[in-house]
């Protein structure tokens, strides 16, 4: 019994020391670590943009038709996100209608198809011709953000004029000699939100607070209209921004129709996801947006079947464990004694139609066939309202090319009905060498 006590409090207090050396020497922390866009922002390139104009006090939703206008208020403000889904002149007349009406039309030119080498495009854009807009060949060099920039995260120091194999090799020179950012002088709250631009690049537009908004447009293609050179041009746009003084064509205009704008620009990712928190891309959208509800008028999307598998994994594997319990409770239920399995041998043609005539006999069907074929041969014969002399002669003429005697040809063509199989197959057979004769 003594060694048993020593036992057991000797693992008490062991188990007491355990518990003080962790209460002691634990310290709680939290780790944030970025796992990237999740699935719905993966797949709604424009979530930022929703929350933010939520946030702001708006409504946003997502819309995939044109025909959405069709129900909309004159005061909410509608993103078409290319300017290809106003795909016909109605269409067109429609969206003007409404925007006349009030409403406010932000149009991304559709430039996917531009061909720069020719200056046009391969499809016809009923929007931009109703307004006498063109697309035209912007600046070629296009950066707002290094292409290493995600590869490398937030430790990377890169200058415009560092090309990509030389941003590496810095890269790994710092990660050897165990520099950080925070050790040149350069801490997180430091660094600014928005990527390195020439200021000569960006677009500043004037608000009624006198503060200028900064906005870095995609400048590779321009849109431009004869009011910009020329002011007496009807329909010219009211306001527009150019990127550098000497361009000819601009990234952003905007149309007045009666109560209502339509802005275009040629950018159609400033407010995605990605960019929006550039400059003053997300304070832009909401000065543009209004009071009313906004509705992103987007490209129909159409999920992966790997997606939906897996979104409806659970309920394919219940409706498949449904189907395969039912299937096994069918196959399972038998009444009486098990009947025995039929034959699968096929049986011979003559037996087949031995089957048949006697279904047909047993169903008081071979009077409709002997009068049937009556009918048609009496017919032919002409004689089907001939009286006894003209019978007479027709069963001479028939038996001398039969060699049936006049009895049995009368009793065949015009006798009563059979009262017996034999009967019956003696009446066809007759009739059918009569036939034969025809």
């Amino acid at each position: 019994m003594t060694v048993k006590r020593l036992l057991i409090g000797g693992s008490l207090l062991f188990c007491a020391l355990m518990v003080w050396g962790f209460l002691t020497f634990f310290e709680r922390y939290t780790e944030e670590r970025d796992h990237g866009w999740g699935p719905e922002a993966r797949r709604n390139l424009f979530l930022a943009a929703e929350q933010y104009l939520a946030a702001v006090g708006l409504e946003p939703r997502q819309a995939e038709n044109i025909s959405v206008l069709n129900g909309l208020s004159p005061d909410t403000t509608l993103y078409i996100a290319s300017s290809s889904l106003v795909y016909n002149s109605q269409r067109v007349e429609e969206l003007l209608d409404w925007v006349q009406s009030g409403g406010h039309a932000i149009v991304v030119a559709h430039t996917e198809r531009f061909d720069v080498e020719e200056q046009r495009s391969e499809a016809r854009d009923w929007l931009l011709e109703t307004l006498d807009v063109s697309i035209m060949e912007g600046h070629e060099e296009y950066l707002f953000e290094h292409p290493l920039q995600q590869l490398l995260g937030e430790d990377a120091v890169m200058t415009p004029q560092q090309s990509p194999g030389e941003a590496l090799r810095e890269y790994n020179r710092r990660i050897d000699k165990g520099i950080s950012t925070e050790e040149e002088g350069e801490t997180a709250h430091e660094k600014p939100r928005n990527p390195d631009v020439d200021p000569e690049d960006l677009v500043g537009l004037p608000t009624d607070s006198g503060v200028e908004v900064q906005l870095h447009f995609d400048a590779s293609h321009l849109l431009y209209h004869p009011g910009l050179d020329d002011d007496t041009v009807d329909d010219a746009p009211v306001f527009w921004a150019r990127v550098w003084r000497d361009d000819e064509a601009v990234p952003f205009m905007q149309f007045e129709r009666g109560s209502g704008v339509i802005t275009l620009l040629t950018d159609s990712e400033i407010w995605q996801s990605h960019r929006i928190g550039h400059f003053d891309h997300a304070y832009f959208l909401q000065l543009l947006a209004g009071n009313g509800d906004f509705v992103f008028l987007t490209r129909p999307r159409f999920e992966s079947l790997s997606y939906l598998v897996r979104k409806y994994a659970a309920e394919c594997l219940l409706a498949g464990a449904l189907a395969l319990l039912g299937w096994l409770l069918l196959r399972a239920r038998r009444f009486g004694p098990l009947q025995p399995a039929p034959e699968a041998a096929r049986r011979s043609l003559l037996e087949h139609i031995s089957a048949c005539g006697h279904y047909y006999w047993r169903d008081d069907q071979c009077e409709q066939l002997l009068r049937g074929h009556r009918t048609e041969l009496l017919r032919r014969l002409r004689a089907t309202d001939a009286d006894a002399t003209a019978r007479q002669k027709l069963a001479e003429r028939l038996s001398a090319a039969t060699d049936l005697r006049e009895h049995d040809i009368i009793a065949s063509l015009w006798g009563t009905p059979a009262a017996s199989e034999e009967t019956f197959t003696e009446h066809m057979r007759n009739l059918q060498r009569i036939e034969a004769v025809l």
